[in-house]
């Protein structure tokens, strides 16, 4: 479960950040997660919820911005949501694509008391 390390990785850069600004306490994060990132909400919800036990995040929401997949044709440009693999141009039938969004992982802000 690869969720347990990076939601340890979030909790260190929002203690950090609370503590940076003089905070006493970590109120909710906002992440941004792209659907072809491989993340799941619920579990990274699920593991912070225990790593956060005793911190100054315990009890912390968690906010998760979705960011849909997105591609673009190498052949016609045109860009696309693709519903279902294989990822095919919708306009042209062809398979060189490439993802330009839907990848993104990251910790969009933190609110602090």
């Amino acid at each position: 479960m690869h969720e347990l390390g990076i939601t340890e990785e979030i909790l260190n850069i929002a203690i950090t950040k609370a503590r940076e600004a003089d905070s006493k306490k970590v109120l909710q994060i906002n992440l941004v997660i792209g659907d072809a990132s491989s993340i799941v909400g619920d579990c990274v919800q699920f593991c912070f919820d225990f790593v956060s036990r005793d911190t100054i995040a315990e009890g912390a929401r968690l906010n998760f911005q979705r960011i849909p997949l997105q591609m673009k044709c190498r052949n016609c440009g045109n860009q696309f949501h693709p519903e279902k693999e294989p990822w095919v141009c919708p306009q042209c039938q062809r398979w060189e694509v490439d993802i330009i969004k839907g990848t993104e992982f990251y910790m969009e802000s933190i609110e602090v008391d």
